[in-house]
C-alpha cells in the first residue's frame, strides 16, 4: 500500500468550518425572522420623521444580512470545493507514488523490453475516480484519500 506526498491541507478542519459558517448563516437568518416581526410592530403606529429613519435603517440592516447570509454560506460552499480539489490532489499523488514504486521494482529485463514496447507501469493502476464536492448543511466527506 502507497501513499504519495501528503497534501497540506486540513481536510477535518476545512469540512468542519464549511458547517459552522453554514450554521452561522441559519443562525442570522432565523434571527433576521424575528427581528421582521418586531419591526413589523414598531413601524405598525409609529409616524413622523423618526419613523421613516427607522424604516430606512431597518431596510439597510436587511440589506447587510441579506449580504452577510449569503457570502457565509458562498464561504461554506467553496471549503466544501477546496476540500475536494485537495482530496482530487491527494489521490493523484497517491497514485503517482504508487506508479514509481512499480517503476523501481522492474528488474533488468522488463526495463531492457520497456525501451521497445513502452513502460506500462502507469496503465497498471487505475486513475482516481474524481471527488464529489460534500453538500450542505451537513457537508460530509465524499471520499477518503485512495490507497493503492
Amino acid at each position: 500500500m502507497t501513499t504519495g506526498d501528503a497534501v497540506g491541507f486540513d481536510f477535518e478542519g476545512s469540512l468542519q468550518l464549511a458547517r459552522q459558517l453554514w450554521q452561522l448563516a441559519d443562525l442570522i437568518q432565523s434571527e433576521d425572522a424575528d427581528r421582521e416581526v418586531d419591526a413589523d410592530t414598531a413601524t405598525a403606529k409609529f409616524e413622523g420623521p423618526h419613523a421613516d429613519s427607522f424604516v430606512a435603517r431597518r431596510e439597510q440592516e436587511r440589506t447587510s444580512r441579506t449580504t452577510v447570509i449569503s457570502a457565509l454560506r458562498d464561504d461554506a460552499r467553496n471549503w466544501a470545493e477546496a476540500w475536494a480539489t485537495a482530496m482530487d490532489q491527494q489521490n493523484k499523488n497517491n497514485r503517482a507514488a504508487r506508479v514509481e514504486e512499480i517503476r523501481e521494482n522492474r528488474g533488468a529485463l522488463e526495463r531492457f523490453g520497456d525501451l521497445f514496447v513502452g513502460d506500462d507501469s502507469d496503465e497498471q493502476v487505475p486513475m482516481p475516480d474524481p471527488v464529489a464536492v460534500p453538500s450542505a448543511p451537513d457537508f460530509a466527506p465524499t471520499a477518503t484519500p485512495n490507497v493503492y
